[in-house]
């Protein structure tokens, strides 16, 4: 009778098969303490989030609403934030379908949470199981090394605060450090699995930048002898991404969302010029910022471990596909914004430099092992540096959204209850049954094209105010160099304390559609029922 071997199983010192699990108890084993720690903190970060809300569940970032809004306008035939209107503002091709189902169930902000805790997780728990499997740990006498890695890995992916941003990006390091362990795997001898080609298919469609691991990993698996399963990958991303281009051109839309386009560098690719100068600033960004740094510090290791295993052809073909994919971001990739654009290859390099380092252990002479271990704490601990920082302000990110834009969108619903403009779209537009405006272009393809054209300005403004009947506008002032249209006029401040967010005062200003005694008195009863450490100020006629 043959016996099915686990990939998790490796031959122990005397040659004889040894699980994973040998000499390790299920509830000491670095996997299981990594997930048991990662709830508590998770925990933590959920009520410390909702006791800084008023005990409501309120997301870091408010473009978490932007999805949820065009997930509702999906379930109606629709896509955008409007009805009747096509917009592109999702950062993702297929994150607003998910959360369409989300909300079919009307679970509302929890689903993203649910879906984001659960990637998270799972995130956390196949890495270490993995580095289990590869026998990082195989000194029962070192708990405390494999335990500092267990904590360090739960920040070098993010999995305490980036499921609170209600955005896509837990979702996108799952599917990255999945695809890994499916190369890893496969440099072993293992078969990848569906769940390994889920993973795979799932980086373009969850994020764009996405599509350079996936190219890699699709060369990867294919000179590691999976060569059917490289050209079924393929083969479905590119009718993913061409039913998506479709969808886009039949509805007008750009290929790109205008989030992209608006925010980064690469509206450049709708010029006709070339990109390189882009590319170059970009490049030179990463190599100057700590975030880069920081990148570029794990690439070397990742690096060096491909030089001390070069004997072993397999191995390097794993490096060099995450190195490929750390240069593709040194290049094309972006940092910062709640450090949530970076750490999907941050959490990459890191699971292929520990993968590495423990596929070099059995050559190295107990000293070099433990300078290495230092070295491997050192490393981590400093890429993981802004992901504990993150996770500490995120409460009072949280805070800051409740205070402003859940005001701002209280207030647009429940008191003045007609057509608004705003400049950051997300709570104001998110299950509001009136129209609207986005004056910074996300949501609106006028004031998108107008932008990227430099032809937008007071005049634009108005005309697209009119248009729509609103009669309210909410704003930072500091957003619009060019001014407000001169027969605006203002009727209030909403003043925050704001410490994450780029601006603290909003203004309130009131079109020649509105009607003033209503506004008013709105704005007299919202006036009442704002927390305390807000202050609306109304401007006297």
């Amino acid at each position: 009778m043959t016996t099915a071997v686990n990939h998790c199983d490796r031959p122990d010192h005397t040659g004889r098969l040894a699980s994973a699990d040998s000499g390790v108890g299920l509830w000491t084993r670095p996997s299981t303490i990594a997930v048991l720690l990662w709830s508590v903190l998770f925990a933590a970060e959920l009520v410390a989030m909702v006791a800084q809300c008023d005990f409501k569940l309120v997301f870091a970032l408010d473009d978490a609403y932007i999805h949820l809004a065009v997930a509702d306008q999906i379930l109606s035939g629709g896509y955008g934030v409007n009805p009747g209107e096509y917009s592109s503002p999702s950062s993702s091709i297929i994150w607003p379908y998910v959360l369409a189902l989300t909300q079919a169930l009307h679970l509302g902000a929890f689903g993203p949470l649910l879906i984001n805790a659960a990637a998270a997780c799972a995130t956390v728990f196949a890495l270490l199981r993995a580095l289990e499997a590869n026998g990082l740990f195989d000194d029962v006498n070192d708990r405390p090394f494999s335990y500092l890695i267990a904590l360090l890995l739960i920040f070098n992916v993010s999995a305490v605060a980036l499921p609170m941003t209600g955005m896509e990006h837990s979702a996108h390091v799952w599917a990255s450090v999945v695809t890994f362990l499916g190369l890893a795997g496969a440099a072993r001898g293992s078969k990848p699995t569906p769940l390994h080609f889920f993973a795979l298919v799932l980086l373009p469609l969850i994020r764009f930048e996405g599509a350079a691991f996936a190219s890699a990993a699709i060369a990867g698996f294919a000179l590691l002898g999976h060569r059917r399963f490289a050209a079924g990958a393929a083969l479905v991303i590119i009718i993913g991404l061409s039913l998506y281009v479709a969808l886009m051109t039949s509805r007008g839309l750009p290929l790109l969302p205008s989030s992209v386009l608006l925010k980064g560098y690469l509206a450049n690719l709708d010029d006709s010029t070339s990109n390189l100068p882009a590319v170059v600033k970009n490049l030179l960004r990463s190599i100057t910022s700590s975030y880069g740094l920081r990148l570029i510090l794990l690439g070397l290791a990742v690096a060096g471990c491909a030089s001390w295993l070069r004997t072993d052809r397999k191995a390097v073909i794993v490096c060099l596909t995450v190195l490929a994919a750390i240069g593709a971001h040194l290049m094309f990739g972006q940092y910062g914004w709640f450090n949530r654009y970076e750490v999907y290859i941050m959490a990459l390099a890191a699971a292929a430099l520990l993968w590495s380092a423990a596929h070099a252990r059995p050559h190295l002479p107990a000293l070099r092992w433990s300078l290495t271990k230092i070295a491997l704490v050192l490393g981590l601990g400093i890429a993981a540096m802004p992901y504990v920082t993150t996770a500490m302000v995120t409460p009072i990110a949280a805070s800051d959204i409740y205070e402003q834009q859940y005001q701002l969108a209280r207030f647009a619903k429940s008191f003045y209850r007609h057509p608004v403009g705003v400049n950051d779209l997300g709570m104001v537009a998110y299950r509001n049954p009136d129209y609207t405006l986005d004056l910074w272009g996300l949501g609106s393809e006028p004031v998108r094209k107008a932008r990227t054209a430099g032809r937008y300005g007071p005049a634009e403004m108005e005309a697209l105010a009119n248009d729509h009947g609103v009669g309210l506008v909410m704003i930072y002032d500091v957003w619009f160099p060019k001014g407000v249209p001169s027969s605006w006029t203002k009727v209030a401040v909403l003043r925050t304390r704001t410490v994450t967010l780029s601006q603290r005062d909003v203004a309130f200003y009131r079109t020649p559609l509105a009607d003033a005694a209503e506004l008013n008195s709105a704005l007299e009863a919202f006036k009442a029922t704002i927390p305390p450490r807000d202050r609306l100020d109304i401007v006297a006629p």
